[in-house]
């Protein structure tokens, strides 16, 4: 794994972290939510088998 993909990684677990927080505290939608998760996988390619 790459200095970039480790970073890009990083990046998108601490997107989902928030993601689920803000979600939680009813500031995004279930539908906000997956729409954002799936526009973070578009820009940042993940590589972690478990995102």
């Amino acid at each position: 794994m790459t200095k970039t993909e480790l970073r890009d990684n990083l990046v998108f677990l601490s997107a989902l972290k928030l993601l689920g927080q803000l979600t939680e505290k009813g500031l995004l939608t279930m539908e906000e939510a997956e729409k954002s998760r799936t526009e973070l996988e578009r820009k940042l390619r993940p590589t972690l088998l478990f995102a």
